[in-house]
This record gives C-alpha cells, sequence and structure tokens, in this order.
C-alpha cells in the first residue's frame, strides 16, 4: 500500500524535475483517496511504478507536454505495468510567468482500458 508521504515525496522529486520548465504535477485527491490502493487495481499499484512512469514521462514526453493548451485532457499510459491515469492541464499565472499544472484525475490498472483523450502519452 502507498501512503500519503510517499505520495507527497513523489510529487515533490516529479515537480523538482519539472520547475525548470514551468511545469507541474498535481495528484487529485480521488487519485490519492479513491483509486491509488483500491483492491481493483490487481497488483496493487506501488510507488516504484509510479516513479518509473514520471520519470520516463519526463524524459519523454516533456516537450509534447508542454505544448498542451489550458484545459486540454490527455492520458499516460504505461505499456508495461498497463497502469493508466488521466490528467487535465491548467495553465496559471505565478508571478508574472505561465505556469503549466497537469492534474492526474485517477490511476488505474486496466490492460484493456480505452481512454477517450486523442491525446495519449505512452511509457
Amino acid at each position: 500500500m502507498i501512503s500519503q508521504a510517499q505520495i507527497a515525496a513523489l510529487e515533490s522529486s516529479v515537480n523538482e524535475i519539472l520547475r525548470r520548465h514551468k511545469m507541474s504535477f498535481k495528484l487529485s485527491k480521488h487519485f490519492v483517496k479513491d483509486r491509488m490502493n483500491d483492491t481493483r487495481n490487481n497488483p496493487l499499484i506501488m510507488i516504484a511504478e509510479l516513479n518509473s512512469i514520471f520519470n520516463r514521462l519526463t524524459a519523454l514526453h516533456v516537450g509534447a507536454l508542454k505544448k498542451l493548451s489550458h484545459n486540454d485532457t490527455f492520458n499516460i499510459r504505461c505499456t508495461v505495468s498497463h497502469i493508466n491515469m488521466p490528467c487535465a492541464v491548467n495553465k496559471i499565472h505565478v508571478d508574472g510567468d505561465e505556469h503549466q499544472e497537469n492534474i492526474v484525475i485517477t490511476v488505474m490498472r486496466k490492460k484493456d482500458w480505452k481512454s477517450k483523450d486523442p491525446k495519449e502519452f505512452l511509457v
């Protein structure tokens, strides 16, 4: 089971990498409270899997993520673990600069999950 402290550390490490791109990820309450440790995710999702997904996402797709517009939606799909994370983009202004906040709406392990989003980032 993943703890709140582990999620906070994951979010912090991902956002530290993305800071120079004026971008961050925020895990929704639904992600953290309802879906992360849900027994329907069989096997349970591990923090190492999420860390690996975000590391590959930032290494492979940071440029494409940066091109997304405010209110765009997209899906992160891990082709190894079959973890899917639908997300939404929120462009905000911080100290006069535009910052892109990517909100991870939920998480699920489902091999045959069909994303409604035409934008999908495979990792």
